[in-house]
């Protein structure tokens, strides 16, 4: 079993200060303040955390537990104020987002096929990915709009199925510079595709049970917003942004979320204020046997839930499924994911997508922090040659969610 962290309430302002609610934005703006640098703080009180925390321009760490080390970024001109223990992780974070920018710029562009997950994709590359892989095996694979974004980009679907009555939702790409999240998903759904076409019978066996319904970009503008303008942009592109991962309607406005227009962390007007979110909500019309929702960074696999301290009515199931997906990740490649229930980090989250089709649609959901484990390894700006390895970990763990799922209706029937 997991190991119990202390459950007592979280504090709001504490919570909000935590996760960016009280965090200033300083932004790029103030160029002589000097570079910007990614630092590990590595100190368990929460005062001296909080005196550190009013110094930074943005927190990376979303999923931390009590007393663990938070990575955050503060201008190299203000790392002489930092009165507690810390790391350099990066040392100048605009300048690896330049280096990348400028690598993409090079490459050359690739339509389809295995090396289209040699590198990232931006969103016409996707765009046109989606409606590739639907054409060329048009028996199985469907894709579709949920919707627009707030610019008028497309939200696509894609579903895989043979008839399968058990439905997962497979999401990514809701915080726009975690563009892990985006190929990941885009390449589960090309290796169920190809292992379909091709006649691997673990696959067949399995899409003979299961539809997978894949949004592999909820954000589509924010994420092209972080390709042409801001690398380290997380929310939409509605007025000052909204964090979509914040606007929907279970425990809207509770800790972890901002009512300040200027957070990283902002909320939004109201829940489902914003289309991308809207969409989403549209997967969830008919029954949901399961939700994984991807993000990154940080290695690690959390269940509802994450806007409060009580257990939620299926913590045990959830608990076995997580594991079992932990198992597959490591089982891969050796690379290790923790499992983690939101109810014993540091900090709470409302308004999740997650706590949301769990709570209100009755989906058995994860949140899947991908590689790396820290911002040393490269945080946001990972090196392409990650997109593959982690691509067959999420794989694994996706098949054995399924078979489970398989095994546990089976059971039931009889």
């Amino acid at each position: 079993m997991l190991a119990e962290t202390s459950r007592a309430p979280w504090p709001l302002a504490a919570a909000a200060l935590l996760m960016f609610g009280a965090v200033p934005t300083h932004g790029r703006g103030a160029e002589a303040r000097g570079p910007r640098v990614a630092i590990r703080i590595e100190t368990s009180h929460a005062r001296d955390r909080a005196a550190a925390l009013f110094l930074t321009e943005d927190v990376w760490t979303e999923h931390a537990e009590p007393g663990s080390p938070l990575d955050v970024v503060v201008a190299r001109s203000d790392l002489a104020q930092l009165n507690v223990p810390y790391r350099i992780l990066v040392e100048d974070i605009d300048a690896a987002a330049d280096a990348e920018r400028a690598r993409l710029a090079d490459r050359r562009r690739v339509a389809s096929g295995p090396t289209w997950f040699d590198d990232y994709r931006d969103v016409a590359e996707i765009d046109a990915f989606v409606d590739t892989l639907a054409a060329e095996n048009a028996s199985f694979v469907r894709a579709h709009s949920l919707g627009a974004s707030h610019e008028g980009r497309p939200i696509h679907a894609i579903e895989l199925s043979r008839g399968g009555p058990i439905n997962i939702v497979l999401g990514g790409g809701h915080h726009a510079r975690e563009w892990l999240s985006v190929m990941t998903p885009l390449c589960i759904a090309d290796r169920i595709a190809t292992g379909e076409r091709d006649g691997d019978p673990r696959t067949r066996r399995i899409l003979d049970a299961v539809t997978f319904v894949v949004a592999p970009l909820v954000n589509p503008d924010g994420y092209a917003y972080s390709w042409t303008t801001d690398r380290y942009w997380r929310k939409n592109r509605h007025g000052s942004g909204v964090d979509l991962n914040r606007n929907y309607s279970v425990a809207f406005g509770g800790a972890g979320s901002s009512g300040d227009p200027a957070s990283p962390n902002y909320r939004g007007e109201r829940a489902f204020s914003e289309p991308e979110t809207r969409a989403v909500r549209t997967l969830f019309e008919g029954r949901v046997a399961a939700h994984v929702d991807f993000h990154a960074y940080s290695q690690v696999i959390v269940y509802p839930w994450s806007h409060q301290r009580a257990d939620p009515p299926d913590r045990d199931k959830l608990a076995a499924l997580a594991d079992r997906m932990s198992s597959a990740l490591v089982g891969t490649h050796g690379v290790r994911y923790a499992v983690r229930p939101g109810s014993t980090l540091t900090t709470g989250a409302g308004g999740t997508a997650g706590d949301w089709s769990y709570g209100e649609r009755g989906a058995l959901s994860f949140l899947i922090e991908l590689r790396p484990a820290s911002a040393r390894e490269g945080g946001f700006v990972l090196p392409p040659d990650q997109i593959a390895p982690t691509c067959d970990e999420a794989t694994a763990a996706m098949l054995s969610l399924a078979e489970s799922l398989i095994t546990d209706r089976a059971r039931t029937v009889q």
